[in-house]
Formats: structure tokens, sequence, C-alpha cells
């Protein structure tokens, strides 16, 4: 009998043992830990489900003394969201500001550089639209024509014949792509010019703040 026991204690320190050692490093010198908070109403709530409980709240982690080991901080609120999400919109803007300008003065060397380019923007894309304009001339003489050969073929036959209606067709077809074409490179147009104000606006204020920055301290040596 004796001997049994002796086996149950045995084997009961050794379960023991290597619970202990089972248990991360941490754990082994502090022991187990508890979790306490305080609800919005005020009451405090201990345990495991401190966390559950408290889901908008401060959480304290304490050891068996009442020592606290750490602290974990409560949820941001809906409002921390928004300004948190503002602060980063704002610095990913203040980001890409700061490229656009290292971008435009790597560019320009001069701000007559702006207006320089811009102009021979324009006048590039504007041979674009004197090309399709004087395209335009012989296209509406040629639909003018077949309109006018449609009319008599109705007249004289009532009805029009099917390669005149297909010509008359096709020639629309062009007039209406090269119109088409010169509202697109005027709106192109417009566009550069705008961009190019902008960036005339934007070079001249970085050099405005470029010299009103103020100097940094005079070396001893020039004193």
């Amino acid at each position: 009998m004796k001997d049994r026991m002796k086996s149950l204690i045995y084997l009961c320190a050794g379960l023991a043992v290597a619970a202990v050692l089972s248990m991360p490093a941490g754990a082994q010198k502090q022991g187990p830990t508890i979790k306490k908070c305080q609800d919005a109403t005020g009451k405090w709530h201990y345990g495991d489900n401190a966390a559950a409980a408290c889901a908008q709240s401060k959480i304290t982690v304490i050891n068996q003394r009442g020592v606290v080991k750490r602290e974990i901080g409560p949820p941001p609120t809906a409002d921390e969201i928004e300004q948190r999400s503002q602060k980063e919109a704002e610095r990913a803007q203040a980001k890409e500001q700061a490229r656009r300008d290292e971008l435009l003065l790597g560019t320009y060397a001069h701000e007559a550089d702006i207006t320089y380019i811009r102009d021979r923007k324009v006048s590039q894309v504007e041979a674009i639209i004197k090309a399709s304009a004087d395209t335009l001339t012989p296209l509406r003489a040629t639909l003018a024509r077949l309109e006018a050969q449609a009319a008599a073929e109705e007249k004289s036959s009532k009805t029009v014949s099917e390669q005149t209606a297909k010509a008359i067709e096709q020639t629309r077809a062009q007039i209406g792509k090269h119109e088409a074409m010169i509202v697109q490179r005027r709106q192109e147009q417009a566009a550069i010019k705008a961009q190019a104000e902008r960036d005339l606006r934007r070079y001249r204020e970085i050099k405005s703040q470029a010299i009103a920055a103020p100097a940094g301290p005079t070396p001893p040596s020039a004193r």
C-alpha cells in the first residue's frame, strides 16, 4: 500500500514539474496574470472575460500580487479613426506635392521655360488641327456635290442609287471624324494651357518661398 502511495506521489510531482516546464519562461517567473478593466458604467471586471466586458475600455494586466505587468489601450473611437485617416491623407498629399515640386524644378530652369514649352505644345496641336481643317474643306465640297447628285437622281428616277447613297454615308463619316478630332485637339490645347498656368503659379510660389526662407547662421569666419 505504501509503495502504491509513493508511486502516486511521484507521479503527481512529475506531472507538476512537467506542467511548469511546459509554461513559457515569462509565465514560470511571473505566475498567472489577471485582466481587469472598468466598463462604461464604472463597474470593474476581472478575469479572462475582462476584454469582452470592456471592449471599449483600457485593460490592465496584473499578476497575483496586484503588480501591473502591462496595459492594453482602448480601441480608437470613430473620431480618432477619422482624424488618423485625415492625417494620413494629408501626409500622402504633402509627399505627392513634394514629388511634383521636385519634378517641376528639375524640368524647368526658369519660369520662361514653362511658357516656351506650353507654346510649342500648343503649336504642335494647332498643326494637327489645321491638317484636319484642310481635309474638311474638300470633303464638304464632295458632300455637297454628292447630295446634289442624289437630289437629281431622286428627281429623275424617284430613287437614289446605292453607289451615291454609300458615297454620301462614307463622306459624312469622314467629315464627322475630322470634326470630332478638331474638338478633341481644342480640348487638349486648353488642358495644356491650364497645366502650364498651374505649373507657372506653383513655380513662382516655390521660388518666393525659397527667397523668403530665413538665412542660416553666419559662419564665424564671415563675421
